[in-house]
């Protein structure tokens, strides 16, 4: 009788594992290096895509919330990863994710969303510093809220 209990506790132990061990692939977690930084003598090290595109973040966002919607997305598109990805930094510590309420996933740094500036077309070359209340994501420098424009961009 005893050997007949080990024999049922040793199975369910394997039954358990087994459920335990066999995740489907549809629920795989991928992660995926999305930002890196770059220097240059007028703005110090800088947040880029993997493309070298800069990245900024906007004033009227809160801790993994976007304020920036419509007009304002298509000037400043997010820069979003798909569901199941874990976006990571290269030299860059800080970097994940929420979900925005439009259910796209934007990444974020030290919870703060990022965005790059439509006018910034080649790698590093930044446009967009001060333009709408967004700011160059600046390794060391807090953000500025101030605006070079004189009000072109209203969201």
């Amino acid at each position: 009788m005893h050997l007949t209990m080990l024999r049922r506790s040793a199975l369910a132990l394997l039954a358990g594992a087994t459920l335990l061990t066999a995740a489907p692939a549809s629920g795989a977690v991928r992660h995926e290096v999305m930002v890196t930084t770059h220097h240059n003598a007028k703005y110090g090290t800088f947040l880029v895509t993997m493309r070298g595109l800069a990245l900024y973040t906007y004033r009227a966002d809160k801790p993994n919330r976007s304020n920036c919607n419509g007009t304002c997305l298509a000037a400043w598109p997010a820069l979003t990863v798909k569901k199941g990805v874990v976006p990571i930094g290269r030299g860059v510590k800080g970097i994940g994710v929420f979900r925005r309420s439009n259910g796209t996933f934007q990444v974020t740094w030290d919870k703060k969303p990022l965005y790059r500036f439509i006018s910034d077309t080649k790698p590093y070359v930044v446009t967009g510093q001060g333009v709408a209340g967004f700011s160059l994501a600046r390794l060391g420098v807090k953000a500025s809220p101030t605006t070079t424009t004189t009000g072109a961009y209203k969201y």
